[in-house]
């Protein structure tokens, strides 16, 4: 049975958090009213948590608008030399699987206008640069037993990056910044890494390296028995990783460099700030050492403006609260980004 409640939730559901926002409503203007983040555990322990937040019976579900990250996930920007082409019917399974080689069959994937963010019409209006977004159709599904399991119930699911993607964008113009933003999301076996300006999406690339690579080399840089004891002592608040973070990330601070290093020479646009969304407070060396390394600053937006032109508004008990940027993915999905322009 499903929880009746008169309350909005939205949820932002990585590997390793669910991040939760209790709203008034679950369309813009809206309030928030109370957030909580909750690390994932035990399948038990993570329901639970849920569930106090949430206000649900245990034999129910919390009904929620759900971001998540699927590892196979994408956001790929493509501009065409022939805007009347997109007029045709199979111009977009021909263009998923030329660009990024995936079948139409086996994939969920819309095609935007890469500004608004709105679904691509073009007998609407052509444009040149599209947005190809998506992600393979048996990972959503996984996904979606994920949720379930959890006790929540998606009443709309949607790929994290996406309004993130948009959110950033928002930022840029609001406060007129000249520059660009890396975003790096890690899973499990992979990380997903993209750039975004005054332009929206500017670059977008898989990374073969994830969390399971940096408890890989916690186990053999500490000598430890296996993987099991190198995962605790990762998600641990008491461990630190500071010295030994550059080695632990050497793979993905290679990978990343290579990137940008060649996106800034083609375009000449600097990358001078980071976000690394969807890690718990256990993981927030990550961030800190990639930083350091990749010489950008960890990105603090400051949320009042954006707040207020997404049609947000925040209680007086989430006013107060500290480090409210680590929900900006969450308040991207509240958020109505479709309404931006050039």
């Amino acid at each position: 049975m499903f929880q009746k409640k008169a309350k909005g939730l939205f949820a932002e559901v990585s590997p390793y958090q669910v991040k939760l926002a209790r709203v008034d409503r679950v369309a813009t203007p809206l309030v928030v009213e109370d957030l909580v983040e909750i690390p994932v555990t035990t399948a038990g322990e993570t329901k639970r948590a849920i569930e106090s937040f949430a206000g649900n019976s245990k034999s129910g579900f919390a009904q929620a608008q759900c971001s998540v990250y699927p590892g196979d996930r994408f956001i790929h920007r493509y501009t065409t030399d022939s805007p009347g082409r997109t007029r045709q019917k199979d111009f977009g399974d021909t263009t998923l699987k030329s660009q990024l080689g995936f079948e139409s069959s086996e994939t969920a994937y819309q095609v935007l206008h890469p500004i608004t963010g709105t679904r691509y019409d073009p007998d609407v209006a052509l444009s040149r640069d599209l947005l190809f977004v998506g992600a393979n159709k048996q990972t959503l599904k996984v996904e979606q037993t994920r949720l379930i399991e959890m006790g929540i119930y998606p009443t709309r699911l949607e790929i994290s990056s996406i309004p993130l993607c948009g959110g950033i964008r928002r930022a840029a113009v609001e406060d007129d910044l000249e520059t660009s933003f890396l975003v790096i999301e890690l899973s499990e076996n992979s990380s997903y890494g993209y750039v975004v300006n005054h332009d929206g999406l500017a670059l977008s690339q898989s990374f073969k390296f994830g969390i399971s690579k940096i408890a890989e080399s916690i186990e053999e840089e500490l000598g430890l028995q296996d993987t099991l004891s190198a995962r605790k002592v990762m998600l641990s608040k008491t461990f630190d990783f500071g010295d030994m973070g550059s080695t632990l990330l050497s793979g993905l601070i290679a990978e990343v460099s290579a990137s940008t290093g060649q996106f800034e020479v083609q375009t000449g646009n600097s990358i001078h700030h980071l976000l690394v969304p969807g890690l718990p407070e256990s993981l927030s060396w990550i961030t800190e050492v990639l930083a350091e390394k990749l010489g950008l600053q960890i990105w603090q937006p400051s949320l009042q403006k954006w707040l207020e032109k997404s049609g947000i508004s925040l209680s007086d008990h989430i006013r107060k609260m500290e480090n409210l940027s680590h929900y900006l993915p969450l308040f991207c999905q509240m958020a109505n980004l479709q309404s931006d322009e050039k």
